[in-house]
């Protein structure tokens, strides 16, 4: 019989990054380890009610709110020793706080009872060769390989009864009525009701900014992302960074309201205002509620955006929108499928119905053009671009169904200059197309680019040399806006002297965008080969809607033809394995369910095959984990990526 150590691993609390995670789990399977992943978005007394079974527990927290959701660690685990004194080696690890020193992490989370703490990101060989010293010191013995009479019951995505869905337009009443129960989930939503709405530039919305922008061809507006917990210091920031050149003022959501967990992000605020730093990755616009919101918007000069990150923001986008607020962003199934674990598609269908047609509602009575914004991202890592493509066509529609007449679409960029503007342009090009095609002809459809998403160069110099590519990349595309990233992404959370810098540096390199050539030839391949997968997709959606793409859509999901690499939803088939090739752009190394022709796979496997060859490596495990460490270990020549990946 074959023995084991064994892992649990999960993330905590509000925190939804599954792709450490779902590497981890793949390299300790790679080394011999028997593996159990928790996913994200977990209770600590979780992992206390699987210890037993376990000798390693391994807990991740990525957005630096890891304070929030431990502080009964101390407590559990004296409680857990009563029961059990067995050795066991608990880790932490990922990006544990928002502005605290790495000493200051681990001395607080050792002091806990943590074996080991990793305040930053580490090579996963460094963590392996860790915990096979901590086992080999602490003289932890394998077990029985067969965990199965033991093993918990897993979570199952339950049947979805596509029969309840409808794509028709809902009407006032049912919004009434709808609105009525979602203003009821926290004491600020009181003020939706009883206040007088009030918006002072109708015209100076985004949506109608960035139309004039497109219309007369300019290069890319240009917005940072900003999140803090103090009000006041959040409008110094926003105040400064317009001063200094931002074109778009937003603020990101934080971790804990994107979670609804508003208990939270009230404590969080509480503790930011006492220790005069944000202990919050983002702005809680629902605890603030609607006056101080409006407060906030009033004090700027640029037009104004919510940015979410989950798969239920109706009561947020209430406030929001209510507040003056007129760009909202997220949907059905980018704020789903790779944001969240448990959410039904079908219930996040429905939420995001209610949010494009109260965006269409402000339209409609208050004459303010809300601009609907799709985080094109997804998991931000190794997205081949027919996927996000295809999940923006299907948002776009399913947005202009509720009345919505303003929507932006969005793209990640992946590091190889040709596939990301072919992408970009595709995007554009197949949302419109179907959109007229579904008869909605007077919807303007704009394009954000993010600069990359996944984990930065920690080198400071390629961080900049990155950011100032991306603009070039964003600029020849076409892109009409682009999300601005900071050359201190890797290192700490950046104040508003890295954004205004970022900024500056993203407007140097559209200006000289002009001097950078593209290989036409390549870009001309590329933009064949995403059109005719975007085709493909939607062929089987549509086959599957028998009239209606919400059908279609929830059908490709549970059919895989909609599959989402590094998601940590149930429903998510997670088949679909993205790789790089030897020039950076992404290719499918498994296909899983998608619907694409053997001319189509050809393609991708030639490429695989080539890079596996470069390299002289053949194990998936092996070329993930340098295609997920690469950049923020900086071992790349130049960005972007083309010609330079594999040399």
């Amino acid at each position: 019989m074959e023995y084991q150590h064994r892992i649990l691993i999960g993330g905590i609390g509000d925190d939804a990054h599954s792709v450490g995670i779902g590497l981890l789990e793949l390299g300790f399977k790679d080394a011999g380890f028997f593996v159990k992943s928790l996913g994200i978005r977990n209770l600590i007394s979780s992992f206390f009610d699987h210890a037993p079974d376990f000798d390693i527990i391994m807990i991740s927290n990525k957005n630096g709110h890891a304070e929030l959701y431990l502080q009964d660690f101390a407590r559990l685990m004296s409680q857990y020793k009563l029961t059990d004194d067995s050795t066991k080696l608990w880790y932490l690890g990922g990006s544990l706080a928002v502005s605290e020193s790495d000493f200051q992490i681990k001395k607080k989370y050792l002091g806990m009872g943590f074996t080991n703490v990793y305040p930053k990101p580490v090579p996963f060989t460094q963590v392996l060769e860790e915990i096979r010293k901590d086992i080999h010191r602490h003289e932890i013995p394998k077990r029985e390989s067969n965990y199965r009479k033991n093993r918990r019951r897993s979570l199952v995505a339950e049947k979805l009864r596509v029969d309840e869905i409808t794509d028709r337009q809902w009407t006032r009443e049912e919004l009434t009525t709808h609105r009525k129960e979602v203003l009821a989930e926290w004491h600020t939503g009181r003020e939706v009701m009883t206040d007088t709405y009030q918006n002072a530039n109708k015209q100076h919305t985004l949506g109608n900014i960035l139309w004039s922008n497109k219309q007369a061809g300019n290069k890319p507006l240009f917005q940072p992302r900003t999140g803090v917990a103090d009000i006041e210091q959040q409008i110094t920031l926003l105040q400064h960074l317009e001063a200094e050149g931002s074109d778009v003022s937003s603020v990101q959501l934080d971790a804990a309201s994107r979670s609804r967990m508003y208990d939270k992000a009230e404590l969080g605020k509480d503790l930011s205002i006492e220790r005069k730093q944000s202990q919050l990755n983002g702005f809680p616009i629902p605890v603030y509620g609607v006056k101080e919101v409006r407060r906030l918007i009033t004090s700027l000069k640029r037009p104004f955006q919510l940015r979410g990150g989950g798969p239920d923001h109706r009561f947020t986008y209430e406030i929001a929108l209510a507040a003056g607020i007129t760009a909202v962003e997220g949907g059905c199934i980018c704020y789903c499928l790779p944001y969240d674990k448990l959410t039904n598609p079908i219930e996040s269908l429905r939420n995001w119905q209610f949010i494009d047609r109260l965006s269409a509602f402000y339209e409609e009575v208050h004459d303010v053009s809300i601009n609907r914004e799709y985080f094109g991202t997804l998991t931000a890592t190794l997205i081949e671009p027919s996927l996000a493509i295809s999940v923006n066509v299907i948002q776009a529609i399913l947005t202009a169904q509720q009345g919505v007449k303003n929507i932006t679409v969005g793209y990640a960029e992946q590091g190889n200059r040709a596939q990301d503007i072919a992408a970009i342009q595709v995007m554009e090009e197949q949302v419109n197309a179907f959109l007229q095609m579904y008869g909605f002809m007077d919807v303007r459809v704009t394009t954000v680019y993010h600069q990359f998403m996944a984990a930065f160069p920690s080198d400071y110099k390629k961080a900049e040399d990155l950011i100032f590519n991306s603009s070039i990349t964003a600029t020849l595309a076409g892109a009409t806006k682009v999300m601005v990233k900071t050359a201190v992404e890797a290192i700490r959370i950046p104040d508003r002297f890295d954004n205004a810098k970022a900024v500056k540096l993203s407007k140097q390199g559209a200006l000289t965008a002009h001097h950078s050539m593209v290989n036409q030839e390549k870009l001309k391949i590329e933009k064949q080969l995403i059109r005719s997968e975007v085709k493909q997709i939607m062929d089987a959606v549509m086959q599957l809607s028998n009239g209606s793409i919400a059908k279609g859509a929830i059908k490709a999901i549970e059919a895989g033809i909609l599959d989402i690499p590094w998601s940590p939803s149930i429903y998510n088939k997670g088949k679909v394995v993205g790789v790089r090739d030897i020039d950076g752009a992404v290719r499918f190394y498994d296909f899983g369910n998608l619907p694409f022709d053997e001319k189509t796979k050809d393609f991708h496997r030639e490429k695989v095959v080539i890079r596996k060859n470069m390299e002289r490596d053949s194990s998936i495990f092996s070329l993930l984990e340098k295609d997920l460490s690469r950049i923020w270990q900086n071992d790349y020549k130049t960005w972007p990526l083309d010609g330079t990946y594999v040399y």
